[in-house]
């Protein structure tokens, strides 16, 4: 697969992602938008399951353990965000899970990753970490820690996810299945709660639901899908472009102030990616 196609196609997942990401961020029921998500992901993958092969019992079982990641993972987000601005949290959760799956990656996984490309997925992560640094608000302990178990929740799905795409016959198999089934817990807890999920509905929550659900999809699939070519590690850190995308929906669309403080970090982003596609 050619290096410049994948990596046109982690773009268009970063930039899923950011839109994603505004839409939560500027919604006043989170859980309610998931649960919209999850009803589209399933009404967009139902079809498409019947054209693939059935998983083997080893990839169901990678299949179920990767829904109820990603379910943990949805709630532990909505928790955190409790206790924590969402400029700390999001920032400080996704650069630890790469670094944790850099790691990961040299010690337990097959992946070559090359000198080189291990220092861009640091440069990487030090911009998402001055992303969370501010000077105006006091270190938050329980935020902190729930950023730390938020990115351990990220690297644990995501090697899953790029162990199943791998070890299926069918790359799709997985892809399928495990797209229209890691919305599931979520849409429960969200039919579950009184004061907000799907029994808070409205117009604006439903039409933002239903981009979040087409977008949410290729933000992550698409990334799975990468992991086929490249090590997880790579595929998952050139995701995080996503910041960049997000800061540019920030300034220019937004308008918001605090977007100015993330174009330092983005350049260290934009560096540490630039190193990270000559290793590909």
């Amino acid at each position: 697969m050619p290096e410049y196609f994948l990596f046109l196609t982690l773009l268009v997942a970063a930039l899923s992602h950011a839109i994603c990401h505004s839409l939560l961020k500027h919604n006043n029921n989170p859980l309610g938008l998931l649960g919209i998500t999850s009803i589209c992901e399933i009404i967009i993958f139902t079809p498409l399951v019947f054209y693939v092969p059935l998983p083997t019992p080893y990839i169901w079982f990678l299949i179920i353990t990767s829904a109820l990641l990603h379910g943990c993972y949805r709630m532990l987000v909505l928790y955190s965000y409790k206790f924590g601005d969402l400029s700390f949290i999001y920032p400080l959760a996704r650069g630890a899970s790469s670094l944790f799956l850099a790691i990961i990656s040299l010690f337990y996984l097959n992946d070559t990753i090359s000198l080189l490309g291990f220092l861009a997925i640091i440069i990487v992560c030090l911009g998402l970490f001055l992303i969370s640094h501010s000077k105006k608000n006091k270190f938050n302990k329980m935020a902190f820690t729930l950023s730390i178990l938020t990115a351990l929740m990220i690297a644990t799905y995501t090697l899953v996810d790029g162990i199943g795409v791998r070890h299926s016959k069918n790359a799709y198999t997985y892809l399928y299945w495990m797209l229209l089934l890691n919305g599931t817990p979520a849409l429960i807890a969200s039919l579950i709660f009184k004061n907000n999920g799907l029994r808070k509905i409205n117009s604006d929550l439903l039409f933002k639901g239903i981009i979040f659900g087409i977008l949410a999809p290729l933000a992550y699939g698409l990334v799975v899908w990468c992991m086929q070519y490249l090590p997880i590690a790579y595929a998952s850190v050139m995701r995080e472009t996503s910041i960049i995308f997000a800061t540019l929906i920030g300034l220019l669309i937004l308008k918001e102030k605090a977007a100015n403080t993330r174009v330092i970090p983005g350049i260290f982003i934009v560096v540490g990616i630039g190193i990270l596609y000559f290793q590909i």
